[in-house]
């Protein structure tokens, strides 16, 4: 017995197959299509980084932590807002060099000066906002930025069997230290505004 799966097409004889639905998927791609093309693309960056991190040395999961906590956060406070330019708009290839310090709170730093010095732009983007309210919706999206860069940088990680030893509690440990950074930043920054306001 031979089963042939039911095909549904709808089609009007006077103007062929109805590519409405088609068509319109193919103009706005879904969330799960949305979803698909970034797994590719961290499938990418796992290939690309599986030839450059080395077993014996932390350095190169600490730089791929930063490149995929910064991209992160790039796209989400890019979504549904006007691009961000001038002095805020940054490059965050690669700020590793030979030498560069690669430790926990050297990484924390670098991660934390990146996220926010987007906060100029945000705020000038969002005038209409409370400066309190301003702020929580910032660090609520840079927030989420950082937590799926750290999970995506996880992933990679433990793909290449390289989140154990120091480099897992390095990576927790930058986590942490993200976190008290973000909240100094958040205080001194209302401080300041309350300041000059009064």
């Amino acid at each position: 017995m031979n089963i042939q799966p039911a095909v549904t097409t709808s089609t009007n004889k006077a103007n062929g197959p109805d590519k409405t639905s088609t068509e319109a998927t193919k103009d706005k791609p879904s969330a799960s299509e949305l979803k698909q093309a970034n797994r590719q693309e961290l499938n990418q960056t796992i290939l690309q980084n599986q030839l450059d991190i080395s077993l014996k040395s932390d350095n190169k999961s600490m730089t791929l932590l930063y490149k995929t906590i910064t991209a992160s956060v790039e796209k989400r406070l890019a979504e549904g807002e006007t691009e961000t330019t001038g002095p805020e708009k940054t490059n965050a290839s690669n700020p590793y060099g030979q030498d560069q310090d690669t430790s926990p709170q050297a990484t924390a730093d670098r991660i934390v000066a990146f996220a926010t010095n987007f906060y100029g732009n945000y705020r000038e983007q969002n005038k209409d906002l409370s400066e309190q309210d301003a702020m929580d919706e910032f660090m609520r999206k840079i927030g989420g930025g950082i937590d799926q860069g750290f999970a995506d940088a996880k992933d990679i990680l433990k793909g290449l069997q390289q989140l154990e030893g120091k480099v897992a509690s390095d990576i927790d440990e930058t986590y942490g230290l993200i976190q008290k950074g973000l909240q100094s930043f958040r205080e001194k920054t209302l401080a300041d505004k309350a300041e000059t306001s009064a």
